[in-house]
């Protein structure tokens, strides 16, 4: 008997540095770059109905409120499939903050689809249908390509069978948001992508702290560092932790338990680890 509802986690991503690959396909566009796939993502509960209906709900604690009663990347995406369903999607990380939290809905709702209508689609293709959607609308370019799997990683080349490396680590790092930014209004102006891809670093790391180096390296030639992320920079430089601007984010990640008492000077920290998958089923009622 076919499932009446399923349940699927996807982890997010934060981007430490990229580079754009725009072919004119968005199977074979996206971004080379490195970045780090983090255990807090995004949970979709997809249920069978006539007519799609999407809701974007926050949590906090116990509770969960809704945020926007539409999403236009998985509304396509729906329409692509040729499928209706409710989804409803949860996370508890901001939204548009550089978290990968679009690409994290987009490849928890095609993989819980594709378990509630048995569309046998494999995790590649699943990743394929996810990642057009987001290359087409500009809210990502390499996040569904990095939260296939887990790790920190480095993705050498465009799109979701480019060669991708994944390193295992249990640090943790600590995040702020300082305020949204919408990846679009970045990934759309061809000055901005000019600048992204002349600071594109010339090797790959092979390290935590070697990732760390070459993400601010990125952020400083890129010239995306706004003054209230240059001073949280300066600050944590001061102290010695490794740490970088979130991409694209108006936000800061760092490395190591030192990290959390300075970003909570500056707002709300959330604390993550390094996910050791990539999308996964959570539940399945019949």
């Amino acid at each position: 008997m076919s499932p009446s509802q399923v349940t699927v986690f996807c982890p997010g991503h934060i981007s430490g540095y990229f580079k754009p690959v725009i072919t004119g396909d968005p199977k074979t566009s996206g971004s080379c770059g490195g970045g780090i796939v983090i255990n807090s993502g995004v949970t979709v509960v997809a249920t069978r109905a006539e007519e799609t209906t999407i809701q974007v709900l926050k949590t906090s604690r116990d509770t969960s409120q809704v945020v926007s009663d539409n999403s236009p990347v998985i509304k396509h995406l729906m329409q692509n499939l040729g499928l209706t369903a409710s989804i409803k999607t949860f996370c508890t990380l901001p939204l548009s903050s550089g978290y990968g939290l679009s690409a994290a809905a987009l490849l928890a709702t095609v993989h819980a689809v594709n378990q509630l209508f048995d569309l046998g689609l494999s995790p590649e293709k699943c990743a394929m249908q996810a990642h057009q959607v987001e290359v087409a609308f500009r809210t990502g370019l390499g996040d569904v390509a990095a939260c296939q799997g887990g790790g920190w990683v480095v993705r050498k080349g465009p799109g979701i069978m480019a060669e991708i490396l994944r390193y295992k680590d249990d640090q943790t790092i600590h995040a702020i948001t300082l305020s949204p930014l919408k990846t679009e209004s970045v990934l759309s102006s061809p000055e901005m992508m000019n600048r992204i891809t002349d600071a594109f670093p010339k090797t790959d790391p092979d390290t935590l702290i070697g990732f760390f180096a070459c993400s601010r390296s990125f952020a400083e030639a890129s010239g995306l560092i706004s003054p209230d992320i240059e001073k949280v920079l300066i600050d944590c430089d001061a102290n010695n932790i490794p740490v970088s601007m979130t991409m694209l984010g108006n936000g800061i990640f760092a490395l190591g338990e030192r990290a959390k008492d300075l970003l909570n000077r500056y707002g709300e920290t959330y604390s993550l680890q390094i996910s050791h998958t990539g999308p996964r089923i959570m539940e399945v009622l019949p």
